[in-house]
């Protein structure tokens, strides 16, 4: 099920699984990018969903002031999220990829649930699910 579509962002929900999948297709401005993320808080906390994945591989480096609001502002609320686990697919840049690092590798704020880099969306699926297989 389509929850949303822009130009720089779908995000589709899978219920059979109660998987939430972002694909970032390009650029946007930093209000976008911000409320991109505050509306997947909104989707993950109100369907109570456990697994996500944040598909990056096209998406730029972000801008200092954005990088700064995800590592410090943004993860107080992620780390709140009803998540089992969270995948990642690295993006193709090298700069938006030691960012992802960054994020996830974060000291101050460590994330409460497991969280794996892929390089491709199915393998990321299939790991976010392996355990409901079991």
């Amino acid at each position: 099920m389509v929850l949303s579509d822009t130009p720089y962002i779908h995000v589709e929900y899978y219920p059979a699984h109660n998987v939430i999948v972002t694909q970032w297709y390009a650029h946007c401005t930093s209000r976008e990018y911000r409320n991109a993320l505050n509306r997947f808080l909104a989707y993950v906390t109100s369907m109570d969903i456990s697994y996500a994945i944040a598909d990056r591989r096209l998406l730029p480096p972000l801008p200092p002031e954005d990088t700064r609001w995800t590592l410090t502002e943004y993860i107080e609320d992620f780390k709140k999220l009803p998540l089992k686990r969270f995948a990642i697919i690295n993006s193709f840049d090298p700069a938006a990829s030691t960012q992802v690092q960054e994020f996830i590798h974060n000291k101050a704020n460590p994330l409460p649930f497991e969280v794996r880099v892929f390089e491709d969306l199915t393998s990321a699926y299939d790991w976010l699910i392996e355990d409901q297989q079991k």
